[in-house]
């Protein structure tokens, strides 16, 4: 029976929980394993304070576990919280399963009584059989890695909260002969011991049984390849990660050809890719893909767009659409988008001793020539201008090619305009016809900041 206390301090010792200082919010469904934990911590002395979540699922039997969880908590002076929720209507309203929307709804919560009430951290009763069940659930699903090293003891869940699972490592068994040593009930949810009712109950009442016809000792076996996974994931971890250093070049891009010569290219693609949002088909698609040509675009769920442009792919976050049309001030500073700031100002020159500025940066205008106010928007497909010293117009968008912009870049790309003409591509190049000449008298300078 010692092993529980034993586990328990190991975990909050590993968690630099202290035992007078530290309020501890333990949640309690009623079921033995989170019987066992909160009385286990409050036998320890450690300050606890307990959560109850009904949510509205199993009628009767919902408020009776409810009500179990009452008297467990008075009978020994334990604080509770109840929380009633509206499951169902939850899940139809963000068309998402029961399962998921309890999930949400309960950890949702947990979060915000942390702050409320100032906890160290959230208590939960997972034990191995949840740790087996989960391994074998992400097995059957298709999972990497990740998914095959279970839960963890100490977790830093959402960023926000210490989640301890201090029973991890306590087989459910164990559990129950510590409740009944102390002559302690409990209560059982009723569609836990229904088959049909989840995957993890199919895995629990059918598949683990039946591994064990095979190994009796396939709980111990299956935990110690969790541990072993656990291991092999760091050593996984690392070596990803000096991948990515070496596959990153200094503008965020990342360089297909050092993508290909790297040891496990989908693994790496798939570890950098997918916490952005992009799915695993996509994944598989941009490392098919990878000799391509420059123009392939994906998008991911999160809001991520990659770009296969000229040997590396670009990721830029979606960004909000820029105003088509602003009027530019005659004079001053003008805060442009994508954080470029242009300075603005006008003058009397000598056409004879005045030079003009050979920064790209800059541009200079004779102001006679041009239709005020100026007005500056982003690219379109179709703009067409003609380039100071060139005859003729030509494609915006093939100007920007020969100049090796990507379609992100092109996106980007600022245009000043006399009327309704282009009269700067900004950074790159005027227009022709509005240059300074020797007849120029009145100057209009604008510098990109």
């Amino acid at each position: 029976m010692k092993v529980i206390q034993d586990t328990i301090q190991k975990v909050f010792s590993d968690a630099s929980v202290r035992p007078d200082d530290d309020l501890l919010l333990v949640a309690l469904s009623g079921g033995a394993d989170s019987v066992c934990l909160l009385l286990a911590l409050h036998e320890l002395g450690y300050h606890v304070h307990a959560l109850h979540c009904n949510f509205e699922l199993r009628g009767v039997e919902s408020d009776g576990d409810e009500a179990f969880c009452r008297r467990l908590c008075r009978a020994h002076s334990i604080p509770l919280t109840v929380k009633h929720f509206r499951t169902k209507s939850y899940a139809h309203r963000h068309h998402v399963s029961i399962e998921m929307a309890a999930r949400t709804l309960r950890y949702d919560w947990f979060e915000e009584q942390t702050v409320a009430l100032g906890a160290k951290a959230i208590c939960v009763a997972h034990h191995r059989e949840d740790n087996l069940e989960t391994f074998l659930l992400n097995l059957v699903r298709g999972t990497g890695i990740h998914g095959l090293t279970g839960m963890r003891p100490v977790a830093d869940f959402r960023s926000s909260y210490l989640l301890l699972r201090p029973l991890l490592n306590v087989a459910r068994a164990e559990i129950e002969a510590w409740l009944t040593a102390r002559d302690q009930t409990w209560v059982t949810d009723s569609t836990n011991m229904n088959p049909d009712a989840a995957l993890r109950n199919k895995i629990r009442l059918q598949l683990l049984p039946l591994l064990e016809e095979m190994n009796p000792r396939v709980r111990e076996t299956l935990t110690a390849t969790i541990g072993r996974l656990t291991e092999a994931e760091a050593l996984y971890n690392e070596a990803v990660k000096a991948i990515q250093t070496d596959v990153e070049q200094a503008d965020g891009s990342l360089s297909v050809s050092a993508l290909k010569q790297a040891t496990a290219t989908s693994s790496v693609l798939h570890e950098t890719l997918h916490p952005l949002g992009f799915s695993t088909e996509q994944v598989h698609e941009i490392h098919d893909g990878l000799e391509g040509e420059s123009g392939k675009l994906w998008e991911s769920s999160d809001g991520w767009r990659l770009l296969r442009d000229r040997g590396r792919l670009l990721m830029r976050q979606h960004e909000n659409e820029v105003p088509a049309f602003n009027v530019l001030p005659l004079d001053g500073f003008y805060q442009a988008p994508h954080g470029i700031r242009l300075l603005i100002r006008r003058q009397t020159i000598d056409p004879a001793t005045f030079e003009i500025p050979k920064d790209p940066a800059t541009v200079c205008f004779d102001l006679e020539k041009l239709t005020l106010p100026l007005s500056i928007r982003t690219a379109y497909e179709a703009d067409r201008f003609q380039p100071f010293g060139m005859t003729g117009t030509r494609l915006l968008s093939d100007f920007l090619t020969d100049r090796k912009l990507s379609v992100f870049d092109k996106e980007r790309q600022l245009l000043v305009l006399s009327g309704d003409r282009i009269a700067w591509v900004v950074g790159l190049r005027a227009a022709a016809g509005y240059e300074v000449d020797a007849h120029t008298r009145h100057v209009m300078t604008i510098t990109m900041l």
